[in-house]
C-alpha cells in the first residue's frame, strides 16, 4: 500500500528541500560505486583522491561522470586510526572544453537531508554553460546518499495527523535513533563544511564557485564565513540567512503563497468563472477532510499498479505545501480542489500526493541531526496564535519541538547564527511566491553582503536556477565575478504559468 511505510516526517517536517519534479530515482549505478578509501589520513596531510568512471542516472537519463571517496573523521577532535571516520562520496564532472579553469563549482544540495549525487540530474541545466570550462563537483553530505547515509526509516501504520501528536512524534525520534549508525552531534551543517574544506584541499582546488540551494544557502554562508579565501563567487538560490531558524514562519509564508495562487486565479477571468469559491473550497475540504477521511482508489503514476490510500487532511495539506514549491506543479492545483470539493472525487489528488512524496529523497536521521541543533533551540515558545489561521495548522512547532526533545544535540559557534558579513561576490536568487524562503530573506542577507545582487524571479516559487533565461545570468555572473555590473533584463519577461481549468489545460 502506498505510504505504509513512511519515513514519519516527510508529510510535515522536511523543512528546505526543493520540490521533486518527478518520481525519478536519482542515484549512483550500483554497478559503478567506488570503494572505499583508507581512513585515518586527512587531506592536509597528504591524500590524494583517486577518480574511477561511474554514471548518474535518472529514469531513462545516464551521465557518466567520475566519482571518489575520501574518508574523514565523524569527530574531528578525535582523528586517530582506531576512531570513527566516515567515506564520503565526491562526484567530478569533468568541463568539455580543452582549457580548463581551475576554479570549479561546487553544487551543494538542500533538505536537510538531500544527497547532491541524487539531485543534480534535476539541477544539471543550471551549470550548462559554466560546464564547458569549469569541472562540477558534488559531495553526498555526510549523512546522505552515499556518506554513510542516515535515512532513519520508520515503520508507521498511519500517517501523522495535521496537527502531529507530541507524544507520537518524540516516540518516531527515538525509534528513529535506533536506527543511526553514528554518532548525530556530528551529523551538522559547520561539521558539514569541515568535509567540504578536506575535499577541497584533496583536489588542489585554489577556490571553489559555490552553488547552492536551499538549505545548500546555509552550508555555503557557513564556509563563506569559515574559509573565505577558498571561494571565488557564491550563488544562493532560495536564500535561508544564518540568522534564520527555519520553522517558526513556514506557515505564515506558505500561506501567503496560496493566497497568491488564489489571487491570480481571481485576476483572471477564465480562472474566476471556472473556480468561483476557490478559497472556501480549499477550507471547506480541509475541514471535511478532518472530520471524515476518504478512501481513494486509483492506477499509480509509477508503475501502473492499483493503489489505496486513505486520503487525509495531513495529505491535502502536504500537496497544497509541496505544490507552492513548483510554479508548473501549482497550475494543477485548482481543477484538482474542484473535482474533490465538487464530486469527493480526490483521485487526482492522491496521485499528486504520489508524485510529491518526499519520504525516499532525504536522510532523515540527518536531517534531524541538523534541526535540531541549529533550528529548534532558537524557536519562540508560543507560536500558535501566528499560525493558528494558516492552512497548514498551529501544530508545526509542537511536533519539531516534541521531535527534538529525545535527540542529541550538536555544539554550533558563536558566530554561526549571526549574520553573514561578506565581501566574496555573491548572487541571491528568490522566487517572488517562494512559500519557503521568501524574497524577505535574501533582502535580509543583502544587508550585511558588500558585493552582492539580490534578483527576484517574479511569479515563482522555490529554486529558480533552472527557469527561463536565469541559467545564462547565473554563468556570466560566475564568469564575471561582478555582481554590480550583472545584467538581468530578461527577468522582466517572466510570466506567471497559466493555471488549468480542466485536465486539458488552461484557456487559450
Amino acid at each position: 500500500m502506498f505510504m505504509q511505510r513512511r519515513k514519519f516526517e516527510c508529510l510535515v517536517f522536511a523543512l528546505l528541500l526543493p520540490v521533486l519534479l518527478s518520481a525519478t530515482d536519482l542515484a549512483l549505478a550500483e554497478e559503478d560505486k567506488p570503494r572505499a578509501g583508507k581512513a585515518g589520513m586527512l587531506a592536509s596531510s597528504g591524500e590524494k583522491l583517486e577518480f574511477s568512471d561511474c554514471a548518474l542516472t535518472a529514469s531513462e537519463r545516464r551521465r557518466h561522470v567520475q566519482c571518489a571517496r575520501l574518508s574523514v573523521p565523524e569527530n574531528y577532535e578525535q582523528q586517530g586510526p582506531d576512531d570513527v571516520w566516515i567515506d564520503l562520496l565526491i562526484v567530478r564532472l569533468p568541463a568539455t572544453a580543452a582549457q580548463v579553469h581551475d576554479d570549479p563549482v561546487l553544487a551543494i544540495a538542500g533538505g536537510p537531508g538531500q544527497a547532491a549525487s541524487r539531485s543534480f540530474l534535476r539541477l544539471d541545466r543550471a551549470f550548462s554553460q559554466l560546464s564547458r570550462r569549469r569541472d562540477i563537483y558534488l559531495v553526498d553530505q555526510r549523512g546522505t546518499g552515499q556518506s554513510n547515509p542516515q535515512p532513519c526509516a520508520v515503520e508507521e501504520t498511519h500517517l501523522p495527523l495535521a496537527e502531529p501528536d507530541p507524544t507520537q512524534m518524540a516516540s518516531l525520534a527515538r525509534a528513529c535513533l535506533q536506527d543511526f549508525n553514528g554518532d548525530p552531534r556530528y551529523y551538522t551543517t559547520e561539521v558539514a563544511v569541515r568535509d567540504l574544506e578536506q575535499v577541497r584541499q584533496a583536489l588542489g582546488v585554489p577556490r571553489w564557485n559555490l552553488y547552492g540551494v536551499s538549505y545548500g544557502t546555509r552550508v555555503a554562508q557557513t564556509y563563506m564565513r569559515r574559509y573565505p579565501d577558498a571561494v571565488r563567487t557564491a550563488v544562493l538560490d532560495g536564500v535561508l540567512p544564518a540568522d534564520v531558524s527555519l520553522g517558526p514562519q513556514i506557515a505564515i509564508h506558505s500561506q501567503a503563497a496560496l493566497d497568491a495562487l488564489i489571487r491570480q486565479c481571481d485576476q483572471s477571468s477564465p480562472c474566476r468563472e471556472r473556480f468561483p469559491k476557490l478559497e472556501r473550497d480549499i477550507t471547506e475540504l480541509l475541514d471535511r477532510l478532518e472530520a471524515e477521511p476518504v478512501k481513494v482508489r486509483y492506477e499509480s503514476l509509477r508503475d501502473g499498479s492499483w493503489q489505496t490510500l486513505t486520503f487525509t487532511r495531513a495529505h491535502l495539506v502536504n500537496v497544497i505545501r509541496m505544490a507552492l514549491y513548483n510554479s508548473d506543479v501549482l497550475s494543477v492545483l485548482p481543477p484538482m480542489i474542484d473535482s474533490a470539493a465538487r464530486d469527493n472525487n480526490l483521485v487526482a489528488l492522491a496521485r499528486l500526493a504520489q508524485r510529491l512524496d518526499i519520504s525516499d529523497d532525504i536522510a532523515l536521521g540527518m536531517h534531524n541531526s541538523v534541526v535540531c541543533t541549529e533550528d529548534a533551540p532558537f524557536y519562540p515558545q508560543d507560536d500558535a496564535e501566528e499560525s493558528a489561521g494558516t492552512y497548514m495548522g498551529p501544530g508545526f512547532l509542537a511536533g519539531l519541538r516534541a521531535m527534538c526533545e529525545p535527540w542529541p544535540r550538536g555544539e554550533i559557534g558563536k558566530q554561526f547564527k549571526a549574520p553573514l558579513k561578506s565581501d566574496i561576490p555573491t548572487l541571491l536568487l528568490s522566487g517572488e511566491r517562494d512559500p519557503i524562503t521568501p524574497p524577505q530573506y535574501g533582502d535580509q542577507l543583502m544587508r550585511t553582503l558588500s558585493n552582492a545582487r539580490h534578483l527576484v524571479v517574479p511569479e515563482r516559487g522555490h529554486q529558480v536556477g533552472l527557469l527561463g533565461c536565469v541559467p545564462d545570468v547565473i554563468a556570466r555572473f560566475v564568469i564575471s565575478a561582478e555582481p554590480g555590473s550583472l545584467s538581468a533584463d530578461c527577468l522582466d519577461r517572466v510570466r506567471a504559468v497559466p493555471l488549468f481549468l480542466d485536465r486539458n489545460g488552461p484557456s487559450p
